[in-house]
């Protein structure tokens, strides 16, 4: 029997145009049966959802473990080895982050309770005088009444609110003992509360054998020029999400408590509740003192026009101050994207995912936006050209820069 003569080139090319074949019938399946796959991944993120949340969790709260780490050796003197460290850094880490929301809770929810109490009767009343302006502006200004009546839409919008706020009072009162049919929800409720919290100090105290051993897997299976930059690729993703997501935290809890010292001080109504959604939108750069201050102006406008003025002027003047003063003091330029892709990232995450998308959609487009910066960059010094943006801008229409502020040139010295 004549021996079939082996070509490894041949044999290379064969498994290429198979597995070439074999990922193209399973894209052709995906899309082919893609309202299957999005429900097996909705439920797949469902079940995973916890663990998520937890890692979130313990992104959050690693800087403060570096924080009470570096304390305790200092207190210690470098006497205490790295595992007594990790594990009393952990406990002051809880300790600190449950004071903390423990605090904001005795502080806000009371006075948030308060404010809605005095809301909905306030709101309700405000919607019960409509009719009368309306009789008012039509005695004063000689109005058509039956022009303004017509198929009843003022009646119908009047009574449609007063329904809103009707409805929101009794969900208000009925919600405990809906509470007591959710038992079921309560539980699976509280398991993965419990997953969230628990979660990170397993990823916190075991943090570098975590990333040593997706290190060393990253190096069995990739080249290892490639994982070395992809390394440097994560860190800089690293240093652009925390600088931003921690600073904005930060930024927006001095905004939130410069809002209600203000309020505070001039006696205006629901100061915790509109400075909490004032702090709580802050978080959203450009959209996000829209998001609060539009809604918050109108809360105002229901009891004093005066008070609603006085407070649009004041809530300007806060987001000016913390554009120009405050935001650049503690974040700096953290992400490295102009305002135009700023106004962009946000848009397009805010439709994919949501509120959640308007937070992190910063950040996120500002990684995805480095990732091509160095990908261009790299391509264009393989071909051995420059890589530097000015070099491909018009020469009759040079790129505009900020002006840098030049050094005064030194005084003479006299001889």
């Amino acid at each position: 029997m004549r021996k079939i003569p082996f070509n490894r080139q041949y044999a290379v090319i064969a498994v290429y145009a198979f597995l070439v074949i074999l990922a193209g019938s399973v894209c052709i399946a995906c899309l082919a049966n893609y309202q299957v796959i999005l429900g097996i991944a909705g439920r797949l993120m469902g079940i995973l959802s916890p663990f998520v949340w937890g890692a979130c969790l313990a992104y959050l709260l690693n800087p403060l473990l570096k924080t009470a780490e570096r304390f305790l050796n200092w207190v210690s003197r470098g006497k205490l080895s790295r595992r007594s460290r990790r594990s009393f850094g952990i406990c002051i880490t809880y300790i600190c982050a449950i004071a903390i929301l423990l605090v904001l809770l005795r502080i806000i929810i009371p006075q948030l309770a308060e404010s809605l109490r005095n809301l909905i009767p306030q709101v309700t009343g405000w919607i019960n005088s409509i009719p009368s302006l309306v009789n008012e502006l039509v005695n004063r200004y000689d109005l058509d009444l039956e022009l303004l009546t017509q198929n009843d839409t003022i009646t119908a919008i009047v009574t449609r609110m007063r329904q809103i706020v009707t409805d929101f009072a009794s969900d208000l009162t009925s919600i405990i003992p809906r509470l007591f049919q959710l038992t079921s929800s309560l539980v699976g409720w509280v398991l993965n509360l419990l997953i969230i919290v628990i979660l990170p100090v397993y990823l916190l105290s075991g943090k570098e054998l975590l990333y040593a051993h997706v290190k060393k897997l990253a190096y069995a299976l990739l080249p290892k020029g490639g994982v070395d930059r992809l390394i440097d690729l994560t860190h800089s993703a690293n240093e652009i999400f925390s600088g931003f997501i921690i600073g904005k935290i930060v930024d927006s809890a001095i905004i939130g408590s410069i809002c209600f010292i203000f309020m505070a001080l001039f006696n205006w109504p629901y100061a915790m509740l509109i400075s909490v959604i004032v702090g709580i939108t802050n978080i959203i750069p450009y959209f996000g003192p829209f998001i609060g201050g539009i809604p918050s102006i109108l809360l105002l406008l229901i009891i004093d026009v005066r008070t609603a003025v006085m407070f649009m002027i004041f809530i300007i003047i806060l987001q000016q101050i913390d554009g120009n003063i405050i935001g650049p003091k503690i974040l700096g330029n953290s992400t490295g994207l102009s305002a135009f892709w700023v106004i962009f990232s946000i848009t397009l995450f805010s439709a994919l995912l949501g509120p959640i998308g308007m937070i992190i959609g910063v950040p996120a487009f500002a990684v995805i936006y480095m990732l091509v910066r160095e990908t261009a960059g790299w391509l264009l010094r393989r071909k051995g050209m420059d890589d530097a943006t000015d070099a491909y801008a018009s020469p009759f229409e040079p790129i505009i820069r900020k002006e840098e502020k030049h050094p005064k040139p030194p005084k003479p010295v006299k001889r």
